[in-house]
């Protein structure tokens, strides 16, 4: 009976533990539309390490490329943390799927979709799209999701019919120069610093909304989230915070603006 006794007890022990050494995930997508610098597990190792030292557990990365498969996994509460290019995926997750905003990333709280055509372009403004084809970067995109909401807003119907998507951005440019399209969208400055330096013309942009979010599950305690959000608001402070940040093209974070991101959400009717 005293032998069951311990067994049982061994077992529950090593149950505990088990639990206790469970890696936390940090899951990652860095958009559609750009390329990067190099594979993430080599790039996030820094600041992984830092994380992980924080709290006193590891913490895996999961790189996640589609957004379809990042909103599922936030609403199923599969990721610990996150580290999100598209605004609006974010937003939801913190808005309805449990997940609490932390910081939002350095030189990116000014995100704007920008509408670019010739020079020669008889537009003139946003209300003079209708019935024109329009270049956009993917479809699913916070460039295209911000200037979608925007057409909605001036009460365009199916908007996205007047679409034709590229992956990158820098490809925009060229579907005006080539007549696929009238006008094109952008949400990269220097895309449309470039083609306003070869003649075009910025017709119009958006209202801004910061990308780039952090933002951690509320399943991890209000102590832990504390944590990791003073951790990161520091990264720019200290050497192995630099070298972490630069790694993943960062130069540090700033603090979640609740007022910004709610209008930012409504904005963009999530």
């Amino acid at each position: 009976m005293k032998c069951t006794s311990l067994l049982a007890m061994i077992l529950l022990a090593a149950g505990i533990n088990s639990a206790v050494a469970q890696d936390l995930v940090l899951a990652i997508n860095e958009g559609v539309t750009y390329q990067d610098g190099g594979p993430a597990s080599e790039r996030y190792k820094p600041l992984l390490a830092l994380l992980s030292k924080e709290l006193k557990q590891n913490i895996k990365l999961q790189s996640v490329d589609k957004y379809s498969t990042f909103e599922k996994g936030l609403a199923e509460g599969k990721y610990d943390l996150a580290f999100i290019h598209p605004a609006h995926v974010g937003l939801v997750a913190v808005k309805k799927n449990g997940y609490e905003g932390l910081v939002t990333a350095k030189g990116f709280t000014d995100y704007r979709a920008r509408v670019i055509v010739a020079n020669n372009s008889p537009l003139k403004s946003m209300q003079d799209l209708r019935g024109k084809k329009i270049g956009v970067p993917s479809l699913e995109s916070i460039t295209t999701t911000m200037f979608t909401a925007n057409l909605r807003e001036l009460n365009f119907a199916q908007p996205e019919k007047a679409f034709t998507a590229t992956r990158y951005q820098d490809a925009v440019p060229f579907m005006i120069e080539n007549g696929f399209v009238d006008a094109g969208v952008t949400g990269s400055g220097a895309v449309a610093k470039a083609w306003v330096a070869k003649g075009g013309r910025i017709l119009a942009e958006t209202k801004p909304i910061p990308i780039k979010q952090f933002i951690a599950s509320k399943k991890l305690s209000e102590s832990d989230r504390e944590k990791l959000k003073n951790l990161l608001l520091n990264l720019s402070e200290n050497d192995a915070g630099r070298n972490a940040l630069s790694k993943i093209g960062m130069t540090g974070f700033v603090p979640w603006n609740t007022q910004v991101m709610d209008e930012a959400a409504t904005r963009l009717g999530l």
